[in-house]
């Protein structure tokens, strides 16, 4: 009979990132000689509960207890939420973008917080995305910080795109300041957003009695392809988050050549430290002063921009990730 696989990844995968982070953090334990089944959480009717963030918790970690089961010498929960209600039967360890002592503060996530010191004082290792979210997670189990890869996705030299945003989640992602801001900033030029229909981006917009500005167009979702080949014709990537557990897109689009434009986010935002690196004046909570500067940066300064974001992204790459993952991950896991 054969014997156990090596990882089980309990994967919730309520979102495109996530979904993207697991199947990445896959590939690369199987690429390190490690056997790895991906066990997908289903959440099925309860979904319709998800209505406010700590009933979104409780559905979501209910589903990952009675996500399916492989015979399995490590199980690694993609989220913490994953990990919050789990009955422990054998090693594990917890991949995390953001933890509940950063992301769930107040009354409301009280009792995320507790059951995630609990949750993460048993495990192995963790796996946070960013240095950030690892040092914000409590207890002392080790930690190896794994970011999702970012590939090399330079863009070409037509930049036929003036600016690019993403609002599929439009409150978290400040769709409304984004808006505003175009309409202080008012240039002739055009925003496309991604990420939401049309229709539904008017009928949010208009519940905050804001008319969408002169200039934007809304594309709705599109494939991760096309959302890069877009990065890659942009002048600029706008981004107004409200708070950001790590800020993938950003980090998509300084790879495939835009400049960062962004409000100083709270959370473990990735690109932030980049991005003030890069060009200080893109990064403001006047968004509208951040996105002239950004739309009028000189043409030799935007190259130099984009060959230092190039620079800073290098422990992104997939290699450097791979090697993380071979070197830290594996031991920590006990399969060394």
């Amino acid at each position: 009979m054969p014997g156990p696989v090596d990882v089980a990844l309990v994967s919730l995968g309520t979102t495109a990132g996530l979904r993207r982070a697991d199947d990445a953090f896959a590939a690369g334990l199987r690429a390190a000689g490690v056997s790895c089944d991906v066990m997908a959480v289903r959440i099925g009717g309860a979904g319709a509960l998800r209505r406010q963030r700590s009933v979104t918790d409780l559905v979501e970690a209910l589903a990952a207890r009675r996500a399916p089961r492989v015979d399995a010498r490590v199980t690694v929960f993609s989220t913490v939420t994953a990990a919050l209600l789990q009955r422990r039967a054998g090693p594990y360890a917890v991949r995390f973008d953001a933890p509940a002592a950063l992301n769930r503060q107040g009354v409301s996530g009280a009792w995320q917080r507790r059951a995630e010191r609990r949750a993460l004082a048993g495990a192995r290792a963790l796996f946070p995305w960013s240095a950030a979210a690892g040092d914000a997670a409590p207890g002392t189990a080790p930690r190896v910080v794994v970011p999702v890869p970012i590939e090399e996705a330079g863009g070409g030299a037509e930049r036929d795109v003036d600016a690019l945003a993403y609002a599929g989640d439009p409150a978290k992602r400040g769709l409304d300041v984004v808006c505003e801001a175009w309409e202080a900033a008012r240039p002739e030029a055009r925003l496309l957003v991604t990420g939401i229909e049309e229709e539904r981006a008017r009928a949010w917009l208009g519940r905050r009695g804001i008319v969408p500005p002169r200039g934007i167009e809304f594309a709705g979702p599109v494939e991760r392809a096309e959302w890069l080949a877009l990065a890659g014709r942009a002048r600029v990537f706008v981004n107004a988050s409200r708070w950001e557990d790590h800020g993938l897109s950003q980090l998509e689009a300084l790879s495939a050549g835009a400049l960062l434009v962004t409000t100083p986010s709270p959370g473990p935002y990735a690109a932030l430290p980049i991005a003030r690196e890069l060009a200080p004046r893109l990064v403001d909570a006047d968004l509208a002063t951040a996105l002239a500067a950004g739309l009028s940066m000189p043409t030799p300064e935007a190259a130099d921009y984009r060959d230092r974001a190039a620079a800073a992204l290098a422990p992104y790459r997939p290699a450097a990730v791979q090697r993380l993952i071979a070197e830290g991950v594996v031991p920590a896991l006990g399969l060394g």
